[in-house]
């Protein structure tokens, strides 16, 4: 009896580890990327999808600093992109405005088109373009 008791207990101890490393993961809180974005931007677009979601259109802008990967992206926002403030908290796709600066991070495809298109993984925005400056255009649509 001694031998199958202690095996009750493993057994229950086990269970309980399991059960607790199930409800911390859940509970983790998501935060957004530690790496360079694909794209620092200007939002000079919004446009709602259909249901939930939809797409933006970020284009650098010199007064941001460096260019990343690319100087323009039409990023489309789905379920699971995670959109976050300049505190990094979560927010809607419905509170990105035109005229956000964000990093967006996208790590599946990009089309070939321009301005690119892709899905974005994570947004956040990290600041707000100067109301008395001219939105930004995509610079390969700028004529010379």
């Amino acid at each position: 009896m001694g031998v199958r008791s202690a095996i009750v207990r493993v057994a229950v101890a086990a269970v309980l580890v399991l059960a607790a490393a199930i409800v911390l993961t859940g509970c983790v809180t998501p935060v957004p990327p530690d790496t360079d974005p694909t794209i620092r931007g200007v939002i000079t677009q919004v446009t709602p999808g259909q249901e939930s979601g939809g797409s933006i259109l970020v284009v650098w802008h010199d007064s941001l600093g460096e260019v990343y990967d690319l100087d323009s992206i039409a990023a489309s926002i789905d379920e699971n992109t995670e959109v976050f403030d300049r505190e990094g908290d979560l927010i809607e796709f419905a509170d990105l405005e035109v005229r956000d600066v964000v990093d967006v991070w996208v790590t599946g495809p990009i089309a070939e088109s321009y301005p690119p298109q892709g899905r974005a993984d994570s947004v956040r925005v990290i600041g707000e373009f100067d109301e008395m400056r001219p939105l930004p255009i995509p610079p390969g649509l700028v004529s010379p």
